[in-house]
Order: structure tokens, then C-alpha cells, then sequence
């Protein structure tokens, strides 16, 4: 009986279906089957029904349900095939509404019973569930000098018991006792000869008879055999040979075959099928892509060698107090891993684990990691060194023939990946379409990652298996054909990196499961039922020429069919393969990462369909950031039940792969050589137009990016009207002169910040030229150390105080304490904003500010007699600005920067190009979440030249 591996720590989602019609499982009358024998086994839960049937990870032979059965308990009998070897395994329950959820059960040659206060005949399996703080009795007959086994099964069962195992002679004197063992997962097990004849007691309990749930069990009495573990450990894909049974009653060795092993994986070795009375889980091995190898008998001092990472070696501390030691050949100033699995496989080995140099010298130790008792430790070869020594030994210095370990070293630098899925089990109507979210930790290898799913049943339809080069998520839609209805599948999900060499495989894991904290390789084992027909179709109609607008909408037309007169909403949901960015803000003085929705790709609201509805558009809003690179998107439709919230069935839209596309492009009609005036004067001008695409409308301001330091970039606004511009090349007064370097055209969404769209860059060739002094107009000052503006703050939360010990410039600036301090209409200011600014008139704004603590900044404009959006027939005009990484603030903001200006930051800004024409009323200072923010330095201008006057007037 073959079972799947356990790789790693990993992460997965997937969307399940129709979840209120799945079957659920939640107890099983018996804990155990009897290979080759017809059991009745009673299952409870939910959703069952009379078309429920068993589904195991063995071959069963026949399988009826027995009369009786309801919605929430059905008994079915059933016979496993008489091939099929002993161990755990998962049984799961189907119905033509899906597949459920597993629970762990023990196959084996024993009679199977219930628990009962006396034991007939032996060997025999007892399946109960202790009390909550309780003790349960059974007796048996026994006879002088027999020798009889106790296995207690529970939490390799899945059970939260830490279980108790005693026997009593027929006086009720302690004979034998158990603890939970590590060894086997900790659960109890005793053998021991019987001193007389008489009526012997078992006793079984909870370490510290305390009440568990579940608590379920199975006990296991008589002459049985056992064969808990392997050696080696671990063979190497593609290879077959003997492997012996240490510390077991069965004699002999078996053979295991690994010839045929597609990728790495954690299975079982099947025992001798003379085994009759075997208990526990069948052993576990590791198939590797790794060469392996086992420890070889000594031969005098020499230490035995290993060939080159990456390797493994299997051995056993045969004797207390031993250590083994292999020589490695090692590389100077590679990093190495080095790790030890041991209890992870039964062993009862606690390991210490040491590298050692050439001569015996020990250079790094570990004896234990986050986890497990297994140790690993990464190890940097000196230089020089050619070769170390790995060694491991038991911290107790115990020693024996089970314990077992096996050595692991892999080169830190080496590529790899692994993945996982969410839950473990899928449910697709016939004739729809589910998605299965796999995730990548990528651990140095950025390349594509094909996926494979075997085992997968005729007549289902697999897209977007594949995880595109540097992404972290795949979704994966399966289409399942409509006459395919009640099918059922175990599979695996295997990962493939072709592009290195050899390719590198690994399988996907579900979160863990009943027992496979013991059985690791429950968890690559995912589950697929084709239900009936969902009630409701759904198609995304998408189009060829669909693309993901940067800081624009994608709308997605939608069409729901309903069979019948089906009631209920539909509401839709988006998957994307972007994982959800991430922002770091300050809550309570203290760093906190939250999702960052508004870099996400996201649907516009909450779009649902009436009942009378069958189509519908949602718009899928698209991040400006958004990287340049293919995003898989899935849209699933939710039917809803009368309360709108519960789900009675959901269907998927077939995967689509789209590509990030800047809404706009900009093109030069004309020279990309031309030269640029320092100053006042005629100058040179680059000449083109902006091409739209889709319905994006805004403005775009073109302009210069990667200046050198100290040039201010030149700039035009084209309205969203136009398409033509002409940018005019004027630079700074005082601008050093010559040629600039690497300088790019660019187009900018407007208002520009610190998230604009931007189109891609075209190269010019621009040289700087003298121009004459301009004629500046010194700027309006609306703050600069006058102590009575900021008196006029008279309105707001917050508190506006003077501070002359951190300021920008002059002798004081303004501190805002609490939310904010505001006028909405400053004595003497009321200053119109054009583009073309005449006497009296400005267009830009340069002030400083700084903020230690909070997320957020921000300083507002009263327009018109109001704040915030709205009146000035630009639409998108917020004026507000803001920095830090609470995001907009006050009902929409311009984000200057996503990080706060822990220092004074100078911010100039063109309000034109931001807001539109607009007069300029009042202003408010704002702290926005508590923590104090200083201003500095606020001046309004006619031109970015007008401020170079500051300084003539020595602020």
C-alpha cells in the first residue's frame, strides 16, 4: 500500500464547493478493517445518504450499504482486498454531492470489535473512545508463559489522547505498563509473558486523565507482530533493493522497489504477507533524489566515505554510547546543510549532530531544531579544507538496533522549491469548473514550475498548470465533463523544474490531517469528487484583446444561467496569482504589517446577480505598480442562500493569463536630440503624442526621468482632451551644463505621486545650455516663524503649538498634536491656482515636514470654501497630500511618499498638475492618527524659480 511524502513546511490554497452539500465525517464505529474479511463499519456526520460509499487509499473488493441508513449515519459493510498490505491509511466517504473529509483506519488480519468489559478470544482489535477523565477495563483468559502484545492506537489514529496502557495479573498486581511512546507517535506498547494462568486486566487511560476530544482509540491484544521501522531510511530514485526490519518479530528482509519512482516521496514498505498478526503502521522509507547510501561494516580506524554533497547515509547506533562518523568531501567557502531524521521516523534516537575537520576536531554541533528533537545546523567549509567528518550520537548516550537515523547534506546554494495546497480535498459539479490555489516557497530557484497532477480521472480538463518564472501562486482550473458525475480520485500534485539540470520534482502538501503527524505522507494525498450539476453556469466573456490597464479598470462581462426557477444571489469573487502585498504601520508605537488592499489586484465592490439577473459587468481594479509580468485571474460565482451569506454552491470561470499594460504610450513625433536652456530664453523641445488606451480619460503630464542630482525635471500637462505635446527644455538657472546621461521621456499619469501610472520610458539626447537669469517674482511666505498664523489655527482636534527646537528653517515651526489644526479661510490668502499664473496668481507650493511616529502625514488645501474632492471640474482632485504607509487619509489623498518622512523632506509641488485651477482658501495641518508632525517652510509661487528666492532673503 503506497502512500505520499512529506517535503516540507509548506503552504496551499484551494477553493472547495458546494460546501453545505458535501458529505462530512465526523466518527467511525470501528477504528480498524480486516484485510480479506467483510466488516460493518457505521459512519457519522453529515450530508450522508443512501448513495454513500467508501473511498480508501487501498483496493476494495466489495462494498454494500446496509438498510437504515440517514442524512447523518449510514453502516456500510465492506471487504478490503485480501492483497492489500497492512498499515494506516485514510478513509474518506462519497455521495453524488462530493467527497469528505478523511479520518485515519488501521488495516490488518485481526478480527475487528467493539471495546467490551471481557475478551473472548485473541488476537483481536477493540475500537472505543476513553471517557472524558475516565478509566476503561477488559479481561482476558491467559495461559502460563504466553506471550501477549498491547497496541494502543490513538494519536496515530488522529485521536488528542496522550494514552496509558497497563496490565494487571489476575491478583490486580501492575504486570506490565506502557507510556505514551515517541517511537510510536506517542501512543502506548507493551509485550510481555504471562507468569500464570488466570483473568488478566487492561486498564487504559489518559497520562493525566484529563478529558480529550476526540478521544477515540483502538487496542490491539495477542500474539502480534510489529515492524515499526526500515533500514536504510531512505534509497535513491530509481533503484530496488532488500531492506531489513530492525527491532521487529518478524524475521527476514523485504524487498522495495523505487525503479519506478517519478519523484521524491515518502511510502510505506509493505511486509511479508505471512504476517498475519501484524499491528501499527506499515514502515515508512524515503525515496530520494539524492545518491544514498548505508552504513558499511568498520574496517579498523578508517571512517567510512561518502561521495560529494548532495548525499544521505542510513545507519544505527547499534550499541550505547556509540557515535558513527563518515568522512565528506567539502568545497572552501561553501555553505552546507546538514540534518538529521530520526524521530521523525520512529526512531527513539535523540540526536546530537556534529561536523568535525579533517582531524577530528569539532568545528559546529546541533542537538535539536524548532519542532523536532532531529538536529541541523548549516556549516561555511573554511578554507583550505578539503574534508570534514559528520558524526552522530545519542544525547543520552543510548544506543540499540532502533536507533535508526539518517544523514542528510545538501549545498545551501542549490536550487529549490516546494509546495502546498490549503485543504485536502475538492469537490467539481459535472459539467463546471473548480480552482485549486498551489503555492511555491521558492528556496533559490526563481524559474517556471510545470505542474502534473496524477491519478486525475478520464474526463476532466486541466489549464493554468504551470507557475510562471518568479511567481509565488498558480491557479489551476480542472473542468470536469458533464456525464462524469459521483467519480472520485486520489492524486498527487507534482511540481517540475525542467530548466535546471538534473530537473528537480517536488510534491505539493495539504495541511495536516488526522494522523499524518505520524503517517507524513497523508498530506500529499488530495482528493477530487465530481458532484451533480451545480444549479448554476457561469462564464467570464472575456475578450482576446483583454488587458490589465495599469491604475484602470479590466470589466469583466459575466453570464449566470440557473436550471430551473433557482432562487438566491449570485455573488462573485476574483483569485489572482498576486500574493497579497503587504504594508508595514505603526499601531500602539509599534511595527504591524496588514495587506495593503489597495496595491491588489481586486474586484470594484461587492458584484452580485439577482435572481431576474443573468448577466453582469464587474470591474477588476488594477494596481498602477502593478509588475510587469502575466497575472492569472479566476473569477467564481458564490450562489447564495436566503440569508445572502450561506453558500450552497459555487462554480468557477476557466483560468485566464493577462498581461499588465501602461494605459497610455508616449511617442516623439519628431528629434530625440535637442538642447535645453538653464535659465530664461528660447529653448529646444521635444514634440509627440500620447496614445490612449480603453476609457482611461485623465490628464498626463510629460516630462524627464533619471536627471542627475539638482536638476528639477521640466514638464507639460496634457489635458484629457488632447493627444499632442510639445515640452518645452527648461531647466534651473545655475544647472550645470552639458550633456545628460541616460535621460528618458516618460509619460505620468496626473496628478503625479508616489504610485502614478508610467509609460515606458524613451530614450533622448538632451544637452544643457546657458540661459539668462529669469526674472523671478519672490514666492508668497504663508508660514515662516510667524508665531500669530499659527494662532489663526483655530479649528480642528488637534493642537497647533510653536517648536523652536526642531525646525526646518528660521527659528520656529509649527507642531500638531493630536488629529489636526486648521482655518478654512486664512485672513489675507484666498490665492487662485491657474496654469498660467498672472499677478497674484501662483501655481506651485513648497513646504517641509517631518514625523517620527503613526502611519500617516498630511496636509490639506480648502478649495473654493471646501475641503477633500469635488468642485473643481477635475475629477480625481483630492487636495490632500500625504506620506506614510496608512494609505489615503480623510476620504482620498496624493500620496507623496509611501514612507514617512522621519526628517525634514522638502516637498514642491505643482498644484495645477495635481488639483486643477482652483482658489486657495485655508489650509490644514494633520497628524491624522495621534502622533505629533511638524511643518516648516510653506510658500506659495508663480514658478519653481520664484523659490530660489528664499534663500536671497536668508531663510
Amino acid at each position: 500500500m503506497s502512500r505520499l511524502s512529506s517535503l516540507g513546511c509548506l503552504l496551499v490554497a484551494l477553493v472547495a464547493s458546494s460546501v453545505n452539500a458535501a458529505p462530512a465525517i465526523n466518527g467511525l464505529s470501528l477504528r480498524g478493517l480486516t484485510i480479506g474479511k467483510s466488516v460493518s463499519i457505521t459512519i457519522d456526520g453529515s450530508e450522508l445518504g443512501d448513495d454513500a460509499r467508501i473511498v480508501l487509499d487501498a483496493p476494495i473488493a466489495s462494498q454494500t450499504i446496509k438498510p437504515g441508513s440517514k442524512g447523518n449515519q449510514v453502516t456500510i459493510e465492506i471487504t478490503v482486498d485480501n492483497a492489500t498490505a497492512p498499515g494506516l491509511c485514510l478513509l474518506r466517504v462519497a455521495t453524488k454531492n462530493g467527497i469528505s473529509n478523511p479520518l485515519t483506519i488501521g488495516l490488518d488480519r485481526l478480527p475487528q470489535a467493539m471495546f467490551s468489559e471481557m475478551i473472548t478470544a485473541t488476537p483481536i482489535a477493540l475500537s472505543g473512545a476513553i471517557p472524558n477523565g475516565g478509566i476503561l477495563r477488559t479481561k482476558f483468559e491467559g495461559k502460563k508463559g504466553e506471550v501477549i502484545a498491547l497496541d494502543l492506537e490513538a494519536q496515530r489514529l488522529g485521536a488528542m489522547l496522550k494514552p496509558v496502557v497497563r496490565l494487571l495479573d489476575p491478583r490486580g498486581t501492575q504486570l506490565a505498563y506502557s507510556p505514551p511512546l515517541r517511537a510510536l507517535g506517542g501512543d502506548p506498547r507493551l509485550t510481555t509473558a504471562l507468569p500464570a494462568d488466570g483473568t488478566y486486566t487492561i486498564e487504559l487511560h489518559d497520562q493525566l486523565y484529563r478529558g480529550a476530544n476526540p478521544s477515540h482509540f483502538r487496542l490491539k491484544v495477542g500474539a502480534l507482530q510489529f515492524a515499526d521501522q526500515v533500514l536504510p531510511l531512505a534509497m535513491a530514485k530509481g533503484s530496488k533493493a532488500n531492506v531489513s526490519l530492525p527491532n521487529s518479530n518478524l524475521a527476514g528482509e523485504v524487498h522495495f522497489d523505487a525503479s519506478a519512482a517519478l519523484f521524491p516521496q515518502l511510502t510505506t514498505v509493505a511486509v511479508p504477507p505471512t504476517a498475519e498478526r501484524l499491528t501499527g503502521a506499515a514502515p515508512r522509507i524515503f525515496v530520494s533524489d539524492i545518491a544514498e547510501s548505508v552504513e558499511p561494516a568498520r574496517e579498523g580506524n578508517q571512517l567510512p566515505k561518502l561521495p560529494a554533497v548532495p548525499v544521505g547515509v542510513s545507519g544505527a547506533l547499534s550499541a550505547p554510547g556509540e557515535e558513527d562518523r563518515y568522512e565528506l568531501p567539502v568545497t572552501p567557502g561553501k555553505k552546507l546543510r546538514f540534518e538529521v531524521f530520526a524521530q521523525r521516523f520512529g526512531s527513539p534516537l535523540d540526536g546530537v549532530l556534529t561536523v568535525y575537520g579533517p582531524q577530528g576536531n569539532a568545528l559546529a554541533s546541533s542537538d535539536d531544531r524548532a519542532g523536532t528533537a532531529d538536529p541541523m545546523l548549516e556549516f561555511m567549509v573554511p578554507a583550505g579544507m578539503m574534508s570534514v567528518q559528520v558524526g552522530v550520537k545519542d544525547m543520552q548516550e543510548r544506543g540499540g538496533p532502533a536507533f535508526l537515523y539518517r544523514i542528510e547534506a545538501r549545498d545551501t546554494a542549490a536550487p529549490d522549491f516546494a509546495l502546498s495546497v490549503a485543504i485536502d480535498r475538492l469537490n467539481i459539479p459535472a459539467g463546471g469548473t473548480q480552482v485549486l490555489q498551489v503555492q511555491v516557497n521558492r528556496l533559490g530557484y526563481n524559474g517556471p514550475i510545470d505542474l502534473q497532477l496524477h491519478g486525475l480521472p478520464h474526463g476532466l480538463t486541466v489549464n493554468g498548470n504551470k507557475i510562471a518564472a518568479g511567481a509565488a501562486i498558480a491557479l489551476v482550473t480542472l473542468t470536469a465533463n458533464a456525464d462524469i458525475g459521483g467519480t472520485t480520485s486520489l492524486i498527487q500534485i507534482a511540481g517540475t523544474a525542467s530548466e535546471l539540470e538534473p530537473p528537480l520534482s517536488r510534491l505539493a502538501l495539504t495541511p495536516d490531517l488526522p494522523g499524518s503527524s505520524y503517517q507524513p505522507q497523508f498530506k500529499q494525498q488530495l482528493a477530487l469528487g465530481v458532484t451533480a450539476a451545480s444549479p448554476i453556469q457561469f462564464a467570464w466573456q472575456g475578450a482576446d484583446t483583454d488587458a490589465l490597464l495599469l491604475g484602470d479598470k479590466l470589466p469583466a462581462k459575466l453570464a449566470v444561467s440557473r436550471a430551473g426557477k433557482t432562487p438566491g444571489n449570485v455573488r462573485v469573487r476574483l483569485l489572482t496569482t498576486q500574493p497579497m502585498p503587504k504594508k508595514t504601520i505603526k499601531e500602539n508605537n509599534q511595527d504591524k504589517v496588514v495587506d495593503d488592499i489597495n496595491s491588489a489586484l481586486r474586484l470594484e465592490g461587492d458584484p452580485q446577480l439577482k435572481v431576474t439577473e443573468a448577466e453582469l459587468v464587474a470591474n477588476i481594479l488594477v494596481p498602477a505598480d502593478l509588475p510587469q509580468h502575466a497575472w492569472d485571474l479566476v473569477l467564481i460565482a458564490d450562489l447564495l442562500a436566503a440569508d445572502g451569506k450561506t453558500v450552497v454552491s459555487s462554480i468557477a470561470a476557466p483560468v485566464r493569463s493577462l498581461l499588465p499594460v501602461s494605459p497610455f504610450t508616449v511617442e516623439l513625433a519628431g528629434s530625440d536630440t535637442a538642447e535645453g536652456k538653464a535659465g530664461a530664453g528660447t529653448t529646444g523641445k521635444l514634440a509627440g503624442k500620447i496614445q490612449r488606451v480603453g476609457s482611461f480619460k485623465q490628464p498626463i503630464v510629460v516630462t524627464l526621468e533619471n536627471l542627475p542630482k539638482g536638476y528639477a525635471a521640466p514638464q507639460v500637462i496634457i489635458p484629457a482632451d488632447r493627444a499632442e505635446f510639445e515640452l518645452p527644455l527648461v531647466f534651473p538657472f545655475g544647472s550645470k551644463l552639458g550633456e545628460l546621461k541616460d535621460v528618458k521621456l516618460v509619460a505620468v499619469a496626473a496628478p503625479v505621486s508616489a504610485n502614478s501610472v508610467r509609460s515606458r520610458g524613451l530614450p533622448v539626447k538632451i544637452t544643457v545650455v546657458a540661459g539668462e537669469k529669469p526674472t523671478a517674482e519672490p514666492p508668497l511666505e504663508v508660514f515662516e516663524d510667524d508665531e500669530k498664523f499659527i494662532a489663526l489655527l483655530n479649528e480642528g482636534n488637534g493642537k497647533a503649538v510653536p517648536e523652536n527646537r526642531d525646525k526646518f528653517s528660521g527659528q520656529t515651526c509649527i507642531r500638531i498634536n493630536g488629529d489636526q489644526r486648521y482655518n478654512a479661510k486664512l485672513p489675507g490668502l484666498s490665492v487662485k491656482v491657474r496654469e498660467n499664473p498672472g499677478p497674484g496668481e501662483v501655481r506651485y507650493i513648497r513646504f517641509a515636514w517631518k514625523k517620527n511616529g503613526g502611519n500617516t502625514i498630511c496636509l490639506q488645501l480648502n478649495h473654493d470654501g471646501m475641503w477633500g474632492p469635488g468642485g473643481s471640474g477635475r475629477e480625481g482632485a483630492k487636495f490632500r497630500y500625504h506620506a506614510g504607509p496608512g494609505g489615503e487619509c480623510y476620504g482620498g489623498s496624493l500620496v507623496i511618499d509611501e514612507k514617512l518622512p522621519v526628517k525634514f523632506e522638502v516637498v514642491t509641488r505643482d498644484l495645477f498638475a495635481d488639483f486643477g485651477e482652483f482658489t486657495l482658501d485655508g489650509i490644514a495641518f494633520s497628524a491624522v492618527d495621534g502622533q505629533a508632525a511638524l511643518f516648516d517652510h510653506l510658500y506659495l509661487g508663480r514658478s519653481r524659480d520664484d523659490f530660489d528666492l528664499i534663500k536671497e532673503k536668508g531663510k
